[in-house]
C-alpha cells in the first residue's frame, strides 16, 4: 500500500466521549500564548484557549443549535493500545470498529490535532467545576438542555494513526488553503514540521523541501518564515525581551530580517545562506538585536517603547539609521528615528530614488504627448509641473 498522508479514500470515523479527547499542547495556534511550554494541564489549555479564541461564540452555539455532526474534529491516539496496528486494516470501516471497542471499554484516549476549539468549549459547556477553576462560572454560557448536553458529550471524530500525517493536512489547509491561520501559527507549524523531518535525519534543505511541497510553495517563503522563527526562539531564549508584539505583529519580524542593512547591522546572513541548524545571531551580535526589537516593539521588560510609528519605516529609515554610526548613536540615545535619519545620508538617497522616478516618467511621457498638443488639462497638469520643478530648484539651490 502506498506510504503518503492521504493515502485511502477516507480514514475511520466514530464518535467518541469527550472525556476520552485531550487538546494539543502542541497545536501551532496558541504556541504564541503559551511560550513554547509542553508540559501544559488541560486546565491550561483550556484556560488559554478561553482567553485567546473567543470560545464563548462557539459555547452560544453549541448551546443553541448542539453539535453539527456534519463537522468532525481530527485526533490521533495519544498511545496505540497493544497488538493494535491502523496498518492491518485495509477498510476504515474495519479499523473504526475495532476502535470501537477501546472506546467502549475506555481504554484508549485521544488527542485532538484539529478543532482544540471546539473541544475545549465542550468541556467547559459540560463541567462547572471547570468553569469555576477557570473563573468564568458567573459569565460563561451554559445550558439545562439534556437534549443538548447529551448530544454534546460525545462528538464525531476523523481518527488519524500518528501527529504528521495530519501535520501534511494541516499545512494544505491552514497555510495553502481557504483557512489560512495568521503569520505566527504558520510560522510555528512550519517550524515544527521541519524540526521533526530533521530530527529523523533528514538534511535541513530536504526538510524545507518537503514542507513546500506540502503547501505548494514555490516563492522560497517556507524557508523564510522558518529563519523568522528562529529569530523569535532566539530573542525569547536569548534575551530578557517582551515577545508578545513578536508574536501580536509577526509579519514585522520577517520585514526586518528582509531589510539588508539590518540583517549587516545583526551580523545574520540572507535567507538563502542560514545555516538551519546553527544559530542565526551569533552571540556577540545579541545586543544590536535586541535594539533592532526594541525599535521596532518596544520592550516592556525593561520598560523601553518602540521608536517606530509606521512600519514602513523599517526599511525606508530604520535600515539607514543602523548603519550609520553617529546616526545610530543618536537612535540610541535620543530614541528619536526622525531625527537619527536626519544623521543619514538615507534623506538624499529617497529624495535622489524620487527625482530618477520623475524623470523616468516624464521620458516615457515624452514619447506621445505630441499626440495631446494643445491639451489644456494637460497643459495645466505641466504648469503645475513648472512650478514644483521651480521650486525645487529654489530649495537646491
Amino acid at each position: 500500500m502506498a506510504d503518503f498522508a492521504g493515502k485511502g479514500n477516507r480514514k475511520p470515523q466514530l464518535d467518541i466521549p469527550i472525556e476520552l479527547i485531550d487538546l494539543d499542547p502542541l497545536n501551532p495556534r496558541i504556541v504564541s500564548y503559551t511560550n513554547g511550554r509542553k508540559d501544559l494541564s488541560q486546565l491550561d489549555l483550556i484556560t488559554v484557549l478561553y482567553e485567546h479564541f473567543d470560545t464563548q461564540t462557539v459555547a452560544m452555539s453549541l448551546v443553541a443549535n448542539g453539535y453539527f455532526d456534519e463537522e468532525p474534529i481530527i485526533v490521533v491516539p495519544t498511545s496505540i493500545p497493544a497488538g493494535l496496528s491502523f496498518e492491518n486494516f485495509d477498510h476504515p470501516d474495519d479499523l473504526a470498529n475495532e476502535l470501537k471497542k477501546f472506546v467502549d471499554d475506555g481504554s484508549i484516549k485521544f488527542t485532538v490535532i484539529e478543532g482544540n476549539r471546539r473541544a475545549s468549549t465542550i468541556k467547559l459547556l459540560l463541567d462547572k467545576e471547570l468553569r469555576d477553576k477557570v473563573g468564568i462560572e458567573k459569565s460563561y454560557p451554559a445550558t439545562e438542555n439534556e437534549n443538548i448536553l447529551k448530544d454534546i458529550r460525545t462528538i464525531p471524530c476523523i481518527i488519524y494513526s500518528k501527529r504528521e500525517d495530519v501535520s501534511t493536512y494541516l499545512g494544505v489547509r491552514h497555510i495553502a488553503g481557504l483557512l489560512k491561520w495568521e503569520a505566527f501559527a504558520k510560522a510555528a507549524y512550519i517550524n515544527e514540521t521541519i524540526e521533526n523531518e530533521i530530527q529523523k535525519g533528514t538534511e535541513d534543505s530536504e526538510a524545507v523541501k518537503k514542507v513546500q511541497e506540502i503547501v505548494g510553495d514555490r516563492s522560497d517563503s517556507i524557508r523564510k518564515q522558518y529563519v523568522a522563527y528562529k529569530l523569535f526562539l532566539e530573542a525569547r531564549d536569548d534575551l530578557e525581551f517582551d515577545i508578545a508584539p513578536l508574536i501580536n505583529n509577526f509579519s514585522l519580524v520577517t520585514v526586518l530580517y528582509n531589510s539588508p542593512g539590518i540583517r549587516e547591522y545583526m551580523g545574520v546572513q540572507p535567507y538563502s545562506k542560514v545555516n538551519l541548524k546553527e544559530r542565526v545571531v551569533l552571540p556577540e551580535k545579541l545586543e544590536n538585536f535586541e535594539n533592532v526589537l526594541t525599535w521596532i516593539f518596544g520592550n516592556s521588560k525593561k520598560g523601553e517603547r518602540p521608536v517606530l510609528t509606521d512600519s514602513r519605516n523599517i526599511t525606508n529609515k530604520l535600515s539607514y539609521v543602523v548603519n550609520n554610526e553617529g546616526a545610530r548613536n543618536y537612535l540610541i540615545k535620543y530614541k528619536d528615528l526622525e531625527a537619527a535619519f536626519e544623521h543619514t545620508n538615507g534623506e538624499k538617497e529617497f529624495l535622489s530614488r524620487n527625482l530618477t522616478k520623475a524623470s523616468r516618467a516624464i521620458q516615457t511621457s515624452l514619447q506621445f504627448a505630441y499626440k495631446y498638443k494643445g491639451d489644456e488639462d494637460l497643459n495645466k497638469q505641466v504648469h503645475e509641473l513648472e512650478e514644483l520643478l521651480n521650486a525645487l530648484k529654489s530649495n537646491l539651490s
